[in-house]
């Protein structure tokens, strides 16, 4: 059975990767705003958080500063406090973007975190982002994770396009 859903999981990547070769720009090079390095060449590139990164095709996505609060009782997963950003894309393109191409994945002293959704505090994360990005326009996302009482380490993953498997920027700092 396990090697049933192996082979099925390569054929879906497989299946996906040929969906993803479209006539879209490709985002191969990210780059700094402020201070360009070799790092940027690799597949990941590390910022801090309130950074600007952009692609060579114009896309470009900030990570504020973390603000931190107290989720509400109705936020999942309950924590004992939250890091909030805004994550602001920017599509500097010639062609549409799709938010639901992006995805987070962030890590507390290297161990998953999860992402909080408290509606009653306007925490829907960054899957509200449901309309298609026009070339020129922004849209800005407020996510937040969950974080224990004291300051920690947290590193925030952003995947700009999961289909096509382009660098991703990994935003850190304390939160």
């Amino acid at each position: 059975m396990r090697i049933v859903r192996l082979v099925g999981a390569a054929c879906l990547a497989t299946l996906l990767a040929g969906c993803g070769a479209t006539a879209q720009p490709q985002l191969s090079v990210v780059t700094s705003d402020a201070n360009p390095t070799v790092g940027q060449m690799a597949r990941t590139l590390d910022a801090a958080f309130g950074d600007r990164r952009t692609w060579p095709n114009g896309l470009a996505i900030t990570l504020s500063q973390p603000r931190s609060t107290k989720p509400s009782s109705t936020a999942y997963p309950q924590a004992a406090r939250a890091a909030v950003f805004e994550l602001t894309v920017e599509n500097g393109t010639t062609s549409t973007y799709r938010p639901s191409q992006l995805a987070l994945k962030a890590t507390l002293d290297g161990q998953p975190a999860q992402e909080v959704v408290d509606p009653a505090q306007g925490l829907g994360g960054y899957v509200a982002a449901q309309e298609d990005l026009a070339p020129g326009k922004s849209v800005q996302l407020t996510v937040a994770f969950a974080m224990p009482e004291q300051p920690a380490g947290l590193r925030v993953l952003v995947l700009p396009d999961v289909v096509d498997a382009v660098p991703a920027v990994a935003f850190a700092g304390t939160a």
